[in-house]
């Protein structure tokens, strides 16, 4: 999981302290609109109170350790702390303490999620599948305690609030005791501790520490947080927005979207016939996931770039052909804006084209043309087309992925013959010189260079800028309107990116890859770097 920026929640671990306390550090909360969620030890009338709207904030905080009062064995502990509160579905252990049998236990008591470790400041915190089934963790941020421990009492909030503006999950935790009596460090909180019980409104001045410490630093720093727009959530809406299933981060973001070969089958590849790659590349597609929309393309970000570009080259109305269209998604994002125009896609993949049904039922209420899908090969379908009769044909990477120069050529023939004068070509295709351009920078900064082809990738047949240059104007008669690229994208995602998250590899799904698609989005599409590029050719 990716977590783009901060979310923050208020946790309190009661232990054994007065309602005063507790009523003191609500009343702190509440004047900004928060609603902590309280670990509780023991059976208090404030925690009562508070659970009568707040039922679902309230979790449970067994002490495991010896000689406890909650028992003298793990089960005993938790029948005494689920007899005080029956319905709670969360729970943290007093010094954090842990063990498989305690979550075991804890899980068949109906717990979802826990909040049983402390990552002091750690960045980036996500939710932790745990390995005991249907258990969630959240790990702790902040916490007082911890935070004199790491820092030998240094409560200037100014001097951490860097870390508080990290992305990630920050559960902060405060002791209700701690908070009230100021409490700076350990010293001072063995002197009073004795006393947490009896905190109250008469005697609370006596205790209470007369310079910086926890309480201070927890309000100046929800002072800062909250000017600056930040949203406090309890624990159980975090558990609701961040779902288990999507805690995981997949091995390989690119499953169904790309075919994985053996290197020897990438050599074989170059080998066969033109008609035996055909064959070979058809096998590979009937294999994807054809109801993911990304199906053919993992570099779903760049997907999106090279749709909106194309959207911008389709003015006049007229036929729109998609050839080889894989699962139709860039006709039926185009048929979301387009009203009751002809948009034509064939593929030879037949599992492609279900995937292309598959995904019309699900984004039908908002089409505004409905595409037509056909499953047959697309230069035998083009050769079937009469002259001049499609206003705009779009070819995505199906070019490049024809088996070698003649092929590719023989479709542009068929191509120029079917449009109609004035007819579009949109060929969003790779292109050698920007590949190689991109591969220059990244051997610059100590980058590999990127395969040209590889046991993943083992179709790709990029086109010579000059050579087809040539032969589209001189040979077939297009005249270039325009070329689009991506190259600031590229150099982010490419280049930036992999040198950011070295030695880790890259992935698609990245943040890196989110936010250069955000700033290509708003500056020119210059070509340059970067293999894909957006021809827009007129006939």
């Amino acid at each position: 999981m990716i977590i783009d920026r901060s979310y923050f929640c208020l946790t309190s671990d009661i232990d054994w302290t007065s309602d005063y306390c507790i009523k003191d550090l609500l009343q702190f909360v509440d004047s900004f609109g928060i609603t902590p969620t309280f670990f509780a030890t023991h059976d208090s009338t404030a925690v009562r109170e508070f659970m009568e709207k707040n039922e679902d904030a309230v979790g449970l905080h067994p002490n495991f350790l010896q000689n406890s009062i909650h028992g003298t064995d793990y089960l005993a502990v938790i029948n005494h702390v689920f007899k005080l509160y029956p319905k709670a579905k969360s729970f943290r252990s007093h010094l954090f303490y842990d063990s498989s049998p305690i979550l075991t236990e804890m899980s068949n008591r109906g717990i979802k999620y826990d909040s049983n470790l402390c990552l002091y400041l750690q960045p980036n915190i996500t939710p932790l599948r745990l390995a005991i089934p249907n258990l969630t963790r959240f790990p702790v941020f902040w916490e007082d305690d911890a935070h004199w421990m790491n820092t030998g009492g240094d409560w200037d909030v100014n001097n951490f609030i860097g870390a508080f503006e990290i992305p990630g999950i920050k559960i902060l935790n405060i002791h209700p005791f701690i908070f009230s009596a100021n409490v700076p460090n350990e010293d001072y909180y063995l002197k009073i501790k004795k006393h947490s019980g009896n905190i109250s409104e008469d005697n609370i001045n006596r205790f209470r520490y007369d310079g910086d410490g926890a309480r201070t630093f927890l309000i100046s720093l929800i002072n800062y947080l909250t000017s600056k727009g930040e949203e406090f959530y309890t624990l159980d809406q975090l558990y609701k927005m961040f779902p288990l299933d999507n805690n995981v981060v997949s091995n390989d973001e690119t499953i169904g979207r790309v075919t994985r070969h053996a290197e020897k089958d990438h050599k074989k590849y170059w080998q066969m016939t033109d008609t035996e790659k055909q064959h070979f590349l058809k096998k590979d597609f009937e294999e994807r996931n054809a109801q993911d929309k990304y199906a053919t393309s993992r570099d779903f970000n760049l997907r999106e770039l090279e749709i909106q570009a194309i959207s911008k080259c389709i003015e006049e109305e007229g036929p729109i052909l998609d050839i080889g269209c894989g699962n139709g998604y860039t006709l039926i994002s185009l048929a979301k804006r387009l009203e009751a125009w002809k948009l034509t896609g064939v593929d030879f993949s037949g599992n492609l084209i279900k995937g292309a049904q598959h995904l019309i039922s699900q984004e039908k209420d908002k089409l505004k043309s409905m595409p037509s899908f056909i499953c047959s090969d697309a230069l035998k379908y083009l050769s079937d087309q009469k002259d001049e009769s499609i206003k705009y044909i779009i070819t995505e990477r199906f070019i490049l992925n024809l088996p070698s120069m003649d092929s590719q050529k023989n479709a542009l023939r068929e191509i120029y013959r079917v449009l109609q004068k004035r007819g579009r070509l949109l060929m969003c295709e790779g292109t050698i010189s920007g590949f190689k351009a991109l591969n220059d920078i990244r051997v610059m900064v100590g980058l590999e260079a990127i395969q040209e082809t590889s046991a993943d990738n083992l179709s790709a047949n990029r086109i010579d800028d000059k050579v087809f240059k040539e032969y589209l104007s001189s040979e077939l008669g297009f005249k270039l309107q325009n070329k689009f690229g991506f190259s600031n994208y590229f150099i982010i995602s490419r280049v930036l990116h992999p040198l950011m998250v070295s030695p880790l590899k890259p992935r698609f799904d990245s943040k890196y890859n989110e936010i250069a698609k955000l700033i290509q989005e708003n500056l020119d599409l210059e070509p340059g770097y970067g293999s894909n590029v957006l021809w827009l050719l007129e006939k």
